[in-house]
C-alpha cells in the first residue's frame, strides 16, 4: 500500500504551520513503485507553477538534486526548442529541491534573483543538476546574507544548454512564540 500521507494531502503538503520535510518525503516515496512521479507531483502541489513543465525529480539528497522535464509542445517556443522560461522553471525547481534537502533547520531562504546563460538550443528531455557542499554552503559569517546556488541544464546528448546561478537570501528563522 502507498504511504498514508498521500491520502492526507489533497492539494497541499503543508498541514497547519508544519512544512513538509522534502528530503524525508522523497526518501519515503522512492521506496514505492512510481515514487519519483508521486513525489514530483506532491512538490508541484506545493508550488503549482512547476507543474507547467511536468518535472520529474530523478535524484535528491543533501547537496544534490537532479530534475528533468520532457520535451513537450507546451514548453516549446516558435522554433521548436524548449522555451527559455520553461528552462528557468526547471532551474528554479532543481535549486529549490537541493536547498530544501540541504538547508539547516534553523535557517530559511528566499530567492533574490537568477543569472541565466543560454548556451545551446534546448531540444529533448532536459536534465537540471544542482550540486553544493551542504556542510559549508549555508555557513555564513553573519545572517542574513546571500548564497549562490549553481544549476546546469543538459540535453540528452550531455550538452550544457543552460547555466544558471540562483541568488538566495538566507536568514535565521524567528524564535517560535509559545
Amino acid at each position: 500500500a502507498f504511504p498514508r500521507f498521500a491520502i492526507d494531502l489533497p492539494c497541499n503538503p503543508i498541514v497547519g504551520d508544519r512544512a513538509m520535510n522534502v528530503l524525508k518525503l522523497y526518501q519515503t516515496c522512492v521506496a514505492y513503485p512510481m515514487g519519483k512521479q508521486a513525489f514530483s507531483l506532491m512538490f508541484c502541489m506545493k508550488a503549482p507553477y512547476f507543474w507547467t513543465i511536468r518535472p520529474l525529480v530523478e535524484e535528491l539528497k543533501p547537496g544534490k538534486s537532479v530534475v528533468s522535464m520532457p520535451h513537450r509542445r507546451m514548453t516549446c517556443n516558435h522554433i521548436g526548442t524548449q522555451h527559455a522560461i520553461a528552462c528557468c522553471n526547471l532551474v528554479e525547481m532543481a535549486m529549490g529541491c537541493v536547498v530544501e534537502a540541504s538547508l539547516p533547520k534553523h535557517l530559511r531562504w528566499l530567492p533574490r534573483g537568477m543569472e541565466v546563460e543560454y548556451k545551446a538550443k534546448a531540444v529533448g528531455t532536459l536534465t537540471a543538476t544542482s550540486e553544493i557542499d551542504p556542510d559549508v554552503h549555508f555557513k555564513l559569517d553573519k545572517y542574513p546574507g546571500d548564497v549562490d546556488i549553481p544549476v546546469t541544464v543538459r540535453d540528452p546528448k550531455g550538452t550544457e544548454v543552460v547555466g544558471a546561478v540562483v541568488k538566495l537570501y538566507i536568514s535565521e528563522k524567528p524564535a517560535r512564540q509559545v
